[in-house]
């Protein structure tokens, strides 16, 4: 009824300054339209639910094979959701942020629980690791962890001693780390993010700064997700903490003479020790090497999660490629909202995919949200509802 009541209104909105232009400003300032557009979405961990976040503030759980909504329930107050996460392994169970900075879980019980206020931010938010919450400063200094296990909780990770030497400075204009170099070790006890700048670690128990890394070429650089590249690769050498990586092996030799031991804890102290590659002994090597050719490293390495490849913002389609091979491509219209750190004079929807992007070296692609063998994933683009891609009966 949403979506009808949307589609009646959009022929009555004025274009932008008069023109053919969609109007965001004006979709937004109607709740009729504003109702029946989905601002953000996420696909569970075996693909089998999706989450739906309206400009109402209402959120829907649907199970995709069933093709029916299993909870629906309206935000207090009606905000328009920025993010939407399946936690805790479940299909059912989610976290969800509103355009105000709102946390809050939807519970088992299909009740939604306040988490707390964080402060916004026009930039998309990191998820997979936390919530940059002011990136008009260094992010690595204001960046939220979510909680889930036993009393949700959020905790401000520690920023790095601005009176330490070896601080990073950086070089390129509100540099921010996109969602595919963020992320958690094997069993959770660290977490690391890098931008095009520095790389970090912390500890998830004591939200410490664990290791410090200088960034010399951003493209060549892919957070360890668990899956050693198939290609070859340096480790690069932390400019601060080298003392515990090095301590590591003393550790993990200590931890598995204990009665108990625990495999998640040696895959933690592993991950440690190499928490990003460095694919550059790959990069720029030959004739005919470029841009297309790294990104294809690139996937390569990340192996089934669907890299999507936008081919500048024109008519042609975007690529979708996995373990290094361009399997389809997808019309132009899901290409997602790139936004950069620079004023633009286009007006950009504040729905689809968000995808930030400095105009330093960086590739035009993202990862899509997408189940973890990669089978299904969803796109939007910047249109006003996602879309489910599954390619399990063709892959």
């Amino acid at each position: 009824m949403a979506r009808e009541a949307m589609e009646a209104k959009l022929a009555e909105l004025p274009g932008e300054d008069g023109k053919e232009e969609i109007n965001y400003e004006a979709e937004f300032a109607e709740s009729d339209v504003r109702n029946g557009i989905v601002t953000c979405a996420a696909i569970s961990q075996d693909g089998s639910h999706v989450a739906l976040g309206f400009g109402s503030g209402v959120i829907e759980v649907a199970d995709i094979d069933h093709q029916r909504t299993i909870s629906r329930i309206q935000c207090n107050p009606p905000k328009p959701p920025v993010w939407i996460e399946f936690i805790g392994g479940g299909n059912v169970q989610i976290a969800t942020e509103d355009n105000d900075g709102n946390i809050s879980i939807l519970s088992h019980g299909m009740h939604l629980v306040p988490l707390g206020a964080l402060p916004t931010s026009r930039h998309p938010a990191i998820t997979a690791l936390s919530i940059p919450r002011n990136q008009d400063e260094n992010w690595y200094g204001n960046v939220a962890l979510l909680c889930f296990s036993g009393e949700p909780s959020t905790r401000l990770l520690a920023s790095p001693a601005p009176s330490d030497p070896q601080s990073p400075q950086p070089h390129y204009h509100l540099s921010s780390p996109p969602r595919h170099t963020a992320g958690f070790s094997p069993g959770g006890r660290y977490v690391g993010a890098y931008d095009m700048n520095c790389a970090f670690v912390w500890s998830t128990s004591t939200c410490e700064v664990i290791a410090q890394y200088r960034v010399k070429d951003f493209r060549c650089w892919i957070f360890n997700t668990g899956r050693v590249p198939p290609l070859s690769y340096l480790v690069p050498t932390p400019v601060l903490g080298d003392h515990v990586v090095r301590s590591i092996p003393e550790e993990i030799a200590i931890h598995v003479q204990s009665s108990e031991p625990d495999h998640r804890h040696n895959a933690d102290e592993s991950w440690l020790k190499c928490p990003f590659y460095d694919l550059s002994p790959n990069m720029g090597r030959g004739r005919g090497s470029g841009i297309k050719e790294e990104i294809m490293l690139f996937s390569s390495a990340i192996g089934e999660a669907p890299l999507i490849i936008a081919n500048g913002l024109g008519t042609r389609g975007a690529q979708v490629s996995f373990d290094g091979k361009v399997e389809l491509i997808v019309h132009p219209k899901y290409h997602p909202v790139f936004e950069d750190s620079y004023p633009s004079s286009e007006k950009e929807p504040w729905y689809g995919d968000h995808v930030f992007w400095d105009r330093g070296p960086s590739f035009p692609f993202y990862l899509s949200r997408a189940s973890k063998d990669g089978r299904r994933f969803l796109l939007q683009g910047k249109l006003r509802a996602p879309v489910v891609i599954d390619i399990s009966k063709v892959v």
